[in-house]
């Protein structure tokens, strides 16, 4: 089970988050500098852009699902044009040529030795869900202070989960 761009956001459950204004952009990684824009190095990479192209920093959440289960923001960085449009210069870990994008200045507040965080939520009223979605949250705030011990072993929780995890899954496809 992996967490996939969504074809269709949960709009009302963003809503209930404060999440309201959400814009599809295209992916244009080759624009990012003359060398190779690198996957996940979204902050590099518009810095990179941004020393030859006019713009500026757009920090904000992209999206991605754990099937109808789990919801996750992932911040992200992209461009702002100087018309106010968003461009994504950064390559996408799915391989897709537009992504989900919802404006935030506030995730730079979020920074934790210089990385970007991420969130969770469950999308449905489920104990082993929100013990996963609780793991989830935990191994993404240890990851952020650079804890590799308290990973494996959240890995290992998850990993003791997985069947159950696997049958809620089922549940609600």
């Amino acid at each position: 089970m992996d967490y996939l761009i969504p074809k269709k956001l949960p709009y009302d459950f963003l809503k209930s988050i404060d999440i309201i204004f959400i814009e599809r952009i295209k992916v244009d990684a080759l624009s990012a500098s003359a060398s190779a824009s690198v996957k996940l190095e979204c902050y590099n990479n518009v810095i990179e852009y941004l020393k030859t192209n006019n713009g500026e920093v757009q920090f904000g959440w992209t999206f991605s699902q754990l099937g109808n289960i789990v919801l996750k923001l992932i911040a992200h960085v992209v461009v702002k044009l100087p018309d106010g449009t968003f461009k994504c210069v950064t390559p996408s870990e799915h391989n897709v040529n537009e992504i989900y994008f919802s404006p935030d200045c506030t995730v730079v507040s979020l920074l934790n030795n210089g990385r970007l965080p991420a969130k969770f939520y469950s999308l449905v009223d489920d104990e082993v869900i929100a013990k996963f979605v609780k793991l989830e949250s935990l191994q993404d705030k240890v990851r952020l202070e650079g804890n590799l011990i308290a990973i494996k072993y959240i890995m290992n929780e998850k990993h003791l989960l997985s069947k159950q995890l696997i049958n809620s899954f089922n549940t609600y496809i």
